[in-house]
């Protein structure tokens, strides 16, 4: 109640409480904020509680009586929460999201919004697709993994992505399962049954080091020395993703499905672009689809980007564009518990990825947890340059997802339960 900044009324209308309500969440934190902080156990904290049920009371009974918000829509928004989940992006690491989108379902419990960069936001596609978790698509997707069809060297033209020496084919790969039902045409973010946001990052010419050649050919020697072998090393991946976070200045965040013009962005598209890490995956947008070349064109212009690429540089943990999506007001409600998956988080036992974890932590995901209301990290993964699995690799990292996010259902089904109104 003390941090509501609006409510959403049953006629439509936004009342901002922000102001009236200051003077009460000055009073919680004063009385509760000390305690917490030196505290041994809750019930010291519980001493204070006549206090703060007195406070609650007495702001509320202000709100109604100036303001034209009908109780019950007061009650609702304080009393119900959104789910959103921030599934964050580290190649091959990703496919434990699955696990955890699992124990959400048997829980009962389904996201209201999901926000994905790079294996995030394919993860989160397939569970969005509908507003009930069905793993089968997933499943046969995984079936499907084959080096030869997940890539493809890189030899075409470069219009909206960094040139790089691996094609991602997405949509060779999984583009008749994301068609909308009639199979009249791919589906869009706006098709999603559960609102989906995916983060990439605009890149101006101000962040290119080099010129656009040499991302094309970073990989050459390695490719003819042995795609697979050569690409596991991943030393030139973490060489050239923290040549654009030092200059993260020139970087540009955008949302596809929020940031304006982008709602009905193709959702394969969109995921393609998240995932296509400069100079080592391409994903670009040749084909004859005039719809999506005047988004993409629109979208270049207004942000005065040149190209599209990886969402980590920007926001590899994207925790705070659930939250800010909810309080805006875009869903009704603003009261929002806010889940961040993170399968790149610095591990000691990881050392060859250390450094480059580490980078990616120091320059956005620390901000962006700040508005996570849990944030769960896994220790067991698969290798984030395991980017097409065996299907028994991919369940097994499933399984370990489930088992990482079991211990933590308990506190996150609480946290989902409506609370009870507070009596006069």
């Amino acid at each position: 109640f003390a941090r509501l900044t609006g409510v959403r009324t049953s006629d439509g209308d936004d009342i901002d409480v922000d102001g009236p309500l200051q003077l009460h969440a000055w009073t919680l934190r004063d009385l509760v904020e000390p305690l917490i902080k030196r505290a041994d156990s809750l019930w010291e904290v519980a001493r204070v509680m006549p206090e703060v049920v007195a406070s609650t009371r007495r702001a509320r009974a202000s709100l109604l009586e100036h303001l034209p918000i009908p109780r019950e829509d007061l009650e609702a928004e304080v009393t119900t929460r959104l789910l959103a989940v921030a599934s964050g992006g580290g190649g091959g690491a990703g496919y434990v999201y699955p696990g955890c989108y699992e124990q959400l379902e048997h829980h009962g419990l389904a996201p209201s919004l999901m926000a994905g960069t790079s294996i995030g936001a394919l993860m989160a596609m397939f569970r969005a697709r509908r507003a009930r978790y069905d793993m089968a698509p997933l499943i046969a997707g995984a079936r499907a993994l084959a080096w030869t069809r997940v890539f493809g060297a890189f030899h075409t033209k470069n219009r909206y992505g960094m040139p790089a020496a691996l094609r991602l084919q997405l949509r060779h790969l999984l583009g008749s399962m994301f068609r909308t039902e009639d199979d009249s045409r791919p589906l869009w973010l706006s098709d999603m049954g559960i609102p989906l946001f995916i983060v990439a990052t605009g890149i101006t010419m101000d962040a290119l080091k080099h010129d656009l050649d040499y991302y094309e050919h970073l990989l050459d020697d390695d490719l003819r020395s042995g795609m697979r072998a050569k690409l596991r090393s991943g030393f030139k991946t973490i060489g050239v993703i923290r040549e654009f976070l030092a200059r993260r200045d020139a970087l540009e965040q955008v949302v596809l499905g929020r940031t304006p013009g982008t709602e009905d962005f193709d959702v394969l598209d969109a995921a393609g672009f998240s995932a296509a890490i400069p100079g080592v995956i391409h994903y670009d947008v040749l084909r004859d689809d005039p719809r999506m070349v005047r988004i993409l064109d629109a979208l270049y212009a207004d942000h005065g980007i040149t190209r599209l690429g990886e969402g980590g540089m920007v926001s590899n943990v994207p925790a705070r564009i659930c939250w800010e999506t909810v309080v805006s007001g875009a869903y009704g409600r603003r009261n929002v518990f806010v889940l961040a998956l993170d399968c790149f988080a610095p591990h000691a036992r990881k050392l060859a990825w250390f450094p480059l974890m580490q980078a990616v932590r120091t320059a956005n995901v620390e901000d962006d947890l700040q508005f996570a209301d849990l944030y769960l990290d896994f220790d067991r993964t698969l290798s984030p340059m395991n980017l097409v699995p065996s299907v028994k690799d991919a369940m097994t990292a499933m399984r370990w997802g489930s088992r990482r996010m079991e211990p933590h259902m308990p506190f996150i089904t609480e946290m989902m339960r409506p609370i009870p109104v507070l009596g006069d």
